[in-house]
């Protein structure tokens, strides 16, 4: 008779490894490494998740539990669409927040290698975000999904300048500029 799992078990597994990846990379990570971690064998990582990527995705979703509620509606405001950038893309002197983008960076380089999508369903839906503002707000159709495009593409440049210079980048003021530029209708660079 096979065991009944165990519901604390596996929220308890997500926070573990969730404060093992603050010091480690993605790639030292396998299941057996993480079940040294835990103090276990590999097996309950396994039972519960079914892979490391299982075990990776939840962890990701684990760090992004607070954006599940976090939504842009196309005809909010310029302070929203400032809260919305930074509530997605920023807050990254938060110790969660800064693991979960820089496992959000890791995950979308290799993604496509591996047949996931993840990462780029979560971009397509910020795109799409985006744009249905752009186009309430008095932008034409396709003038919209190219100033979506280059918000996003400007917002994740700015975290990853927060990820790799954290000490002289200012990420939430590089957001706050993103939506003031998309306000005014100013073209936006890739990176800034």
């Amino acid at each position: 008779m096979p065991r009944k799992p165990d519901p604390t078990l596996k929220p308890a597994i997500i926070e573990k490894v969730a404060e093992h990846l603050h010091d480690t990379k993605l790639e030292a990570v396998s299941v057996r490494s993480l079940g040294r971690v835990l103090g276990t064998s590999a097996y309950p990582i396994v039972y519960h998740f079914g892979s490391r990527e299982a075990l990776i995705d939840a962890v990701v979703e684990h760090l992004d539990r607070d954006l599940a509620d976090v939504r842009l509606l196309p005809d909010a405001d310029a302070t929203a669409l400032h809260d919305w950038l930074v509530a997605v893309f920023g807050g990254l002197a938060h110790r969660e927040r800064f693991l979960a983008a820089r496992l959000t960076f890791e995950l979308g380089a290799v993604e496509t290698l591996d047949g996931r999508e993840r990462e780029r369903l979560v971009h397509r839906r910020h795109l799409a975000t985006v744009a249905a503002w752009c186009t309430t707000h008095g932008y034409p159709a396709s003038d919209a999904e190219q100033a979506a495009g280059e918000a996003i593409r400007a917002a994740r440049g700015a975290q990853w300048a927060a990820l790799v210079d954290p000490d002289s980048t200012d990420v939430d003021a590089a957001l706050r500029a993103v939506a003031d530029r998309l306000v005014s209708g100013a073209p936006l660079p890739v990176a800034p």
